[in-house]
């Protein structure tokens, strides 16, 4: 029993790492460029009303749930480029907790480690983490989704729950990317 407590705690000790490192990645240097031309047409159409962003991001050819994301975002924390690209940013180390939860529940927890540790390093996901753009809340919703899928499919008596959380993941992401399909 203490030997399986003992492998829980340095799992359990080895994801907090995993994160705060998916964390100092996607954070560092978060101003180092200023917003290129998409960044800024994502800020410029996020600083308008719900109706606004709507008609706005529809001329950007991306749904609007991003942009009514980010329009919250930048009333609370600024239009800076660390303040904007800081969403995306966190969304990246919840998809490096996601791929963890994910990978725990097909493949066990070292896998899920060790799957983790990739997502927190990929150079694309750290990348699309400093962008202020949708990819990130678009990978997120989609691990989010494939995992109350796997719920759903793996138990015998799916709760209300877990369907719930797969139709809102499912329009969440359809409201988010047209590619989510």
């Amino acid at each position: 029993m203490s030997r399986r407590l003992g492998s829980r705690q340095i799992a359990g000790t080895l994801l907090v790492l995993i994160l705060l490192l998916a964390f100092g990645l996607r954070f560092y240097g978060l101003d180092a460029q200023s917003l290129w031309n998409d960044e800024g047409t994502s800020v410029a159409v996020a600083q308008g009303d719900l109706a606004a962003i709507a008609r706005d991001a529809a001329r950007d050819i991306h749904p609007p749930l991003y942009s009514w994301l980010l329009g919250g975002w930048v009333r609370l924390f600024g239009t800076s480029e660390t303040a904007v690209r800081a969403l995306s940013a966190l969304l990246g180390v919840l998809l490096v907790a996601l791929t963890y939860a994910l990978g725990q529940r097909l493949a066990g927890r070292w896998a899920a480690l060790a799957a983790a540790l990739l997502a927190a390093i990929h150079p694309f996901q750290v990348y699309y983490s400093q962008e202020a753009r949708m990819y990130m809340l678009l990978a997120a919703l989609t691990a989010g989704a494939v995992l109350a899928l796997v719920q759903i499919v793996e138990d015998s008596k799916p709760g209300l729950v877990a369907w719930v959380a797969l139709v809102l993941l499912e329009v969440a992401g359809l409201y988010t990317h047209y590619s989510f399909v």
